[in-house]
């Protein structure tokens, strides 16, 4: 095998002198010739996915024609629409609507279980399980959301002031509302003075959705933790117990 070597003629000044070593090489500029193809393969847009991208458009149109569409140009969804466009708890009925449909899917898939798999009486008690878990937690849901509004609403008011930078921000509000109650209309909140007399959209959307947040962590914690780990032992037992019961009647008559 022959290797070939680069020569680097080096000019070194003595170590004495305290100097940095000077050094000439030859072929020292290095050349990248694909550099540039490199380049525009990681920059250009790829072509794999098109036919991934264009099916999925496809059906997103068709779904937002099809059904979205067709459902929100009710007039139940226009009705609902109207009656609880200036309502707070909007999205806790969003959330109640949602869990209400699952509710009724569980149920309905608990009491058309095979006898082989669960016995009627034990059904009966599963659905029963969540109907109350489904009421407890909607109940306790409203309940703390309701409670924690006032408090939640000085911090929204709160982030509006220090985004505005104006610490007079709620006077200011307090002043028009007074204005407002002297002429008979409804007062303003810090949503309705950014959006009616400020303009800024940008703070309109944060304030309703740390508004949205709040709501959504209050639910989920209800639904999904609090109420489940509290009411499923005892609504087992209360089953347990009408189980037991009623195989101790259907003994009796048996004997009797």
């Amino acid at each position: 095998m022959q290797v070939t070597m680069n020569t680097i003629n080096y000019q070194q000044t003595p170590l004495r002198n305290n100097k940095k070593s000077n050094y000439t090489a030859n072929n020292s500029t290095p050349s990248f010739g694909g550099s540039n193809s490199v380049f525009n393969a990681f920059t250009s847009k790829s072509t794999f996915f098109e036919p991934l991208e264009k099916g999925w458009d496809v059906m997103t149109d068709w779904i937002a024609k099809n059904i979205i569409a067709k459902a929100m140009n009710t007039d139940f969804v226009a009705k609902f629409a109207e009656k609880t466009k200036d309502s707070k708890y909007i999205a806790n009925h969003i959330i109640t609507a949602g869990a209400a449909v699952g509710t009724a899917t569980y149920v309905k898939k608990t009491l058309s279980l095979p006898e082989e798999k669960m016995e009627s009486d034990r059904k009966k008690v599963l659905a029963a399980n969540h109907i109350l878990t489904f009421g407890v937690s909607t109940a306790g849901a409203y309940l703390v959301d309701g409670a924690l509004f006032n408090k939640w609403r000085k911090v929204t008011n709160r982030y509006a002031e220090l985004y505005t930078k104006d610490n007079d921000l709620m006077k200011k509000i307090d002043g028009i509302n007074k204005e407002l109650k002297s002429k008979g209309k409804n007062k303003i909140d810090v949503i309705d003075y950014a959006n009616d007399y400020l303009s800024d959209k940008k703070l309109v959307a944060r304030l309703k959705g740390m508004d949205i947040a709040k709501t959504l962590l209050i639910c989920t914690l209800i639904y999904r933790y609090l109420v489940p780990v509290a009411v499923t032992p005892i609504a087992n037992k209360l089953g347990d117990k009408f189980l037991a019961h009623r195989k101790e009647r259907e003994a009796e008559l048996e004997k009797a």
